[in-house]
């Protein structure tokens, strides 16, 4: 969604419970929006140094008491229009023809208006919350804007002198249509577009919403130059576009002639059929109210803007690309590739240069500027933002075991400052996913694996804390409750043991490296080292073995003892096992082998196995996400007590992520179960404590694996 400044006339001062219903006919109307910055014109017909705007509360925003907008009464807005318009007429020669048909339209809908108050809206605006000392300030700034002219004096003041050089950047964009705003702007399906839209256009692709600009990428259904019908989809490669949002703002017409629009780097960039192939596409970037800030006149060829600061482009070298700034058009950097600009992260810019057999990383700030001197790195992860800490890689040449010339690739910690933490020497630095900070450890500590896979733990400042002679099995180069599994010694008498991150003790188990890897070959065939018999359940054969107990069992504890919810849930597992629907399960009806009256069970699995199977297929107790997927597991709100969790450091990781949440839920009285899946994929469901225990057995009796994490 762009941030953005509206103006909304209304019949009463606005308060905490007015309406601002986005239907016409109502109290409101929509006068006119701009996105990224409020527009000079709004702030004049605000206020001025003898009227200043007040501040009042929004009631569209969630937070309906704090200060959030300003506001002023229409007689005076009425007013400083009619001086403005006495200062500006006759209008200059230089405007172009739309800026002048702008004017007409804004003094149509000022002078018409009936309504008594008019709001400026620019909360999206001002990067604070609402009820903060600094949103406070930057609305007080806002509305001290209007110091700067005085609508009883003769002639235009020099702050207002760019209404008259550049109206197009300053008036900002009217139409009542802008209603729509008070409410969420979301695509809708093609079926349900206005007319308008629906009659004469089709989406570029499937999907094609910029949420940039909550605008639709459409393709007109005929040709706005010469009147072709648009042809089939395999030919539309080159076929006009145009940006639209579901009000009817044009912020890029397809009469302009373009294949492509998107935004990136707070800015829409725009795309035109090559001249020949291979050359490379003319483009050009708008802003997102769509005023050219680099033109397609300007001979840049596949140009974008990576932040609002830097744009890249094909390079002048003939390889890779340039980066310049903006608006400037100053060369930054030349001829560079691989560039990443992951804004939801640290907002740095990375890019490679030189040659690809030895590279040089870039890593850049938002205006294109060297963060640091990255260049002996071949890739800097993600900057922690609260420690400053990243993983860097270098590449060390060495020899293989042929004989023959490779390389190794060794890994360590920086700060953002550019000063390594620890040495860029070891095989892996802890993290939850590759390009994830550095995982910081209760008391601040970072852990590290040599090449041998010995653990090493730093503190947060560089210092080696614990270098034990213990290893590390690849496979088990995870913490759990800050306890690794590693051995001592070599061979097959090599001990086993947990080597515990808080206090470096390394706790012996009794058992060898011998008997580590003869319980892992156990996990995939049976433990008499032959095939696991597999054997048939018919549906009938199922509901003969109902267990009612078992099964009340389960969902009174999923439901929280709730017995009324456990009664709907067990009637729905019932009805599923008596006559389940393919696609709940997953079953796949067009595979030759489906039978939904004939069931396979293999191993310790029984009846219970298969009645679990039904029973999460329609409980929604569970969530069920990606072992890499720390932001799907961040968003997991809705299983009980996890309302008002928060966890803001999904670069942790996932393992991170059920540590928290579990912490979390013991507070509440509650457990986290973690159950076994088949894949690796991760499965929760939560419990009240008391009853973590008995749920786990009784899952046990199906066959099934579960531990509460609390105590994994």
């Amino acid at each position: 969604m762009p941030n953005y400044a509206l103006l909304l006339a209304h019949d009463e001062h606005p308060g905490p419970t007015t309406e601002w219903p986005a239907e016409p006919g109502g109290p409101c109307d929509g006068w006119a929006e701009w996105f990224s910055t409020t527009p000079l014109l709004f702030s004049f017909l605000m206020g001025d140094a003898r009227h200043l705007p007040e501040p009042v509360p929004c009631s569209a925003y969630q937070d309906n008491e704090s200060l959030a907008s300003l506001a002023a009464p229409m007689d005076q807005v009425k007013a400083r229009w009619q001086w403005l318009k006495a200062q500006m007429e006759p209008l200059p020669a230089h405007w172009p023809d739309s800026a002048r048909k702008n004017w007409q339209q804004i003094d149509t809908i000022i002078s018409q208006s009936r309504r008594h108050w008019l709001l400026l809206d620019c909360a999206t605006l001002i990067p604070h919350e609402l009820d903060s000392s600094e949103y406070a300030a930057d609305l007080q700034a806002l509305r001290e804007r209007c110091l700067q002219w005085d609508c009883g004096a003769d002639g235009l003041p020099e702050a207002l002198q760019v209404l008259k050089q550049h109206p197009q950047l300053h008036f900002g964009w009217w139409s009542h249509s802008v209603l729509a705003r008070t409410e969420v702007i979301e695509r809708d399906n093609d079926d349900d577009w206005p007319a308008w839209l629906k009659d004469n256009y089709v989406e570029r692709d499937h999907g094609a919403w910029d949420e940039g600009t909550d605008a639709y990428c459409v393709m007109p259904l005929r040709h706005p130059r010469t009147g072709e019908k648009l042809p089939g989809e395999n030919e539309r490669g080159n076929w006009p576009v145009g940006l639209v949002t579901p009000y009817g703002r044009w912020l890029v017409k397809p009469v302009e002639g373009a294949c492509g629009a998107y935004t990136s780097g707070g800015h829409i960039n725009v795309r035109y059929p090559e001249a020949r192939e291979g050359e490379g596409e003319k483009s050009g970037i708008k802003d997102l109210n769509g005023n050219w800030l680099v033109p397609p006149s300007a001979g840049y060829l596949n140009a974008y803007a990576i932040t609002p600061r830097v744009m890249a482009c094909k390079s002048a070298l003939g390889q890779g690309e340039d980066l310049r700034s903006l608006p400037g058009l100053e060369l930054l950097h030349e001829g560079v590739y691989n560039i990443l600009h992951n804004e939801e992260q640290d907002a740095f810019i990375r890019a490679l240069a030189g040659p690809q057999e030895a590279p040089r990383m870039l890593l850049l700030d938002l205006h294109g500027k060297p963060v640091f001197d990255s260049s002996r790195y071949e890739h800097v992860s993600d900057f922690n933002a609260k420690t400053g800490l990243a993983v860097a890689r270098i590449r060390v040449p060495c020899t293989d075991d042929n004989g023959e010339g490779s390389c190794r690739i060794h890994e360590g910690v920086v700060h953002i400052s550019g000063k390594e933490i620890i040495p860029c020497e070891y095989e892996l630095i802890e993290r939850g996913f590759s390009d994830s900070p550095p995982r910081v450890l209760p008391g601040g500590k970072l852990l590290a694996f040599t090449h041998q896979g010995q653990p090493r733990v730093y503190s947060t400042r560089g210092k080696l804390l614990a270098a034990p002679d213990i290893w590390c099995p690849p496979l088990h180069r995870d913490l759990r409750k800050n306890e690794l599994l590693c051995f001592m010694g070599e061979g097959d008498e090599a001990e086993m043991g947990m080597f515990s991150i808080k206090d470096f003790d390394f706790v012996r188990t009794g058992e060898t490296w011998q008997d580590y890897r003869a319980a892992l070959k156990g996990m995939f065939r049976g433990l008499d080292g032959q095939a696991v018999e597999t054997r048939s359940m018919t549906r009938k054969e199922l509901l003969e073995a109902e267990d009612q107990d078992w099964m009340q069992d389960l969902a009174r504890m999923l439901c929280l003892d709730n017995a009324d919810e456990a009664a709907e849930l067990l009637q729905q597992w019932r009805d599923c096992v008596a006559d389940p629907d393919p696609a709940e399960l997953g079953w796949d009806e067009n595979a030759e082998e489906f039978d939904p009256e004939l069931m396979q069970i293999s191993g310790d699995e029984n009846a219970l196995t298969l009645y679990w199977v039904h029973l999460l297929a329609v409980a929604t107790q569970f969530a069920r996400f990606d072992w890499k997927d720390a932001d799907g597991m961040a968003d997991t709100r809705w299983l009980p007590g996890t309302d008002d969790w928060h966890w803001d450091t999904p670069a942790d990781g996932v393992e991170a992520g059920l540590e928290h949440m579990a912490e979390h839920l013991a507070a509440r009285g509650l457990a986290l179960i973690r159950l076994a899946t088949d894949n690796d994929s991760l499965r929760i469901t939560v419990v009240r404590a008391g009853d973590a225990e008995a749920f786990i057995e009784r899952l046990a009796q199906a066959g099934i694996r579960a531990w509460s994490h609390a105590c994994a």
